[in-house]
């Protein structure tokens, strides 16, 4: 089914009489110092950096913010450990307190590993083992959350070492990292199996654990979400985030995200469903998971969109991901200071004056700033950069064009191509 519609669009940024601007961005790591993979979250001194050195010897590195500048690039593990080269690190903090979450590959079982900080980044544990020590299964595919009790949560990968019969895990401590209560299959209600090598995410919401997943079945690979009321000793209700299934002969290698919106979750994930390979955002009922809607944000035909990454502070939104719309892989960013449903299109904040990939965005907003890291692939470095808003002196509001014909799909969601066009496998009704 396809609507034609007759609107004048506006620019969101314009509308709010908000203006996002950019620093210039700072290098962090290069070269020798490596640039793998960069995560960031926030301390109470300001932001922490971490990532992977894949260049002998294997390490994951840091850097933080010391009130004036990033520090130099300094070791978080030793060598001996191996953290895998591509599915991690992985990074949660609430105030001082920083846990790190990442793959090692030290043994052919492979294992998920644990460092924790209580001083801000300035010193990190020895390696803690999270996932069991069983013979007969390797890990990888870490993720973590922070409780209320300052304890942590992890979820990862399970598999026989065949890389067979993959199950998504959710192991939480209740002694600050020091031991872990054992793993808890949180995928067993879905059909299938999971899809396995798309890393899961975790929400928390009080006692409340929402695990977010890609799942594999036949090929149909949805994305589901997995609950647990019970602080995470049983997953009982589990529900498909897709409205059409995505029929793909191989793994995407990216997974859902989501936070805690009020009383709704805001996930975001890659879905080529519509024949189309693009960013699409859900809100979900904490209460039984069912979705009150499903739009993407800023497809581009024949494109691909990948690795999406969200943070929101009341209704300040923002989205980043990696696309490749002008022919070479980038990082764009969209977001919102009046609520979902005014998100903007895609605003590439990488610095333009270099050429060449930039990928693996990640982000993190409070007190009005918003801070972005990515690779840069062409000096082999981590980007730092930092965002602000300024107020407008005047609102002004831009019309694209009046009476203008959009194709919208079923679920009302704009596409830039007709629907009738659209490769799709409509779910049956009685699933």
């Amino acid at each position: 089914m396809k609507k034609i519609i007759s609107i004048i669009m506006c620019f969101p940024f314009i509308l709010f009489g908000q203006q996002l601007n950019f620093d210039n961005s700072i290098s962090i790591s290069s070269g020798a110092d490596g640039f793998g993979r960069p995560r960031i979250d926030l301390t109470n001194d300001g932001p922490i950096i971490i990532w992977r050195k894949d260049s002998t010897p294997k390490v994951l590195r840091a850097s933080k913010w010391n009130g004036s500048s990033f520090s130099q690039p300094y070791d978080i593990c030793t060598s001996d450990v191996l953290p895998s080269s591509w599915d991690g690190p992985e990074m949660a903090t609430k105030g001082d307190t920083i846990y790190v979450v990442f793959t090692s590959t030290a043994t052919t079982q492979s294992s998920i590993m644990l460092l924790k900080s209580f001083d801000g980044g300035t010193s990190f544990s020895d390696t803690i083992r999270v996932s069991e020590n069983n013979p007969s299964h390797k890990f990888r595919m870490g993720n973590i959350k922070i409780d209320n009790n300052g304890n942590p949560i992890v979820s990862y990968m399970q598999y026989l070492l065949n890389w067979s019969e993959p199950k998504q895990i959710v192991n939480r401590s209740t002694d600050y990292g020091n031991s872990f209560l054992g793993g808890v299959n949180a995928s067993q209600s879905a059909p299938g199996e999971p899809c396995d090598c798309c890393k899961a995410s975790l929400v928390l919401d009080n006692d409340d654990i929402y695990l977010l997943f890609r799942n594999n079945n036949s090929n149909e690979r949805n994305s589901y979400i997995s609950k647990s009321t019970d602080g995470g000793l049983t997953f009982n209700l589990v529900s498909d985030l897709d409205d059409y299934d995505w029929i793909v002969n191989g793994c995407p290698a990216t997974g859902p995200l989501g936070m805690v919106n009020s009383d709704s979750l805001l996930i975001v994930r890659r879905s080529g469903a519509t024949g189309n390979d693009e960013i699409v955002i859900n809100n979900i009922s904490k209460v039984d998971l069912n979705h009150s809607y499903t739009r993407n944000i800023d497809p581009v035909l024949g494109k691909i969109q990948d690795y999406p990454d969200l943070t929101l502070n009341g209704d300040t939104i923002f989205i980043a991901w990696q696309d490749n719309r002008n022919n070479i892989p980038d990082c764009f960013l969209s977001y919102s200071t009046n609520g979902v449903e005014n998100l903007s299109l895609g605003i590439k904040f990488t610095d333009s004056l270099i050429t060449g990939p930039k990928l693996n965005p990640d982000l993190v907003f409070k007190n009005g700033l918003i801070h972005l890291v990515y690779n840069n692939n062409v000096a082999n470095s981590i980007e730092y950069i930092k965002g602000f808003f300024g107020q407008l002196s005047t609102v002004q509001e831009t019309s694209i064009e009046n009476n203008m014909n959009f194709d919208f799909d079923i679920l009302g969601r704009k596409n830039n191509v007709p629907f009738n066009k659209l490769v799709i496998k409509k779910r049956p009704t009685n699933k």
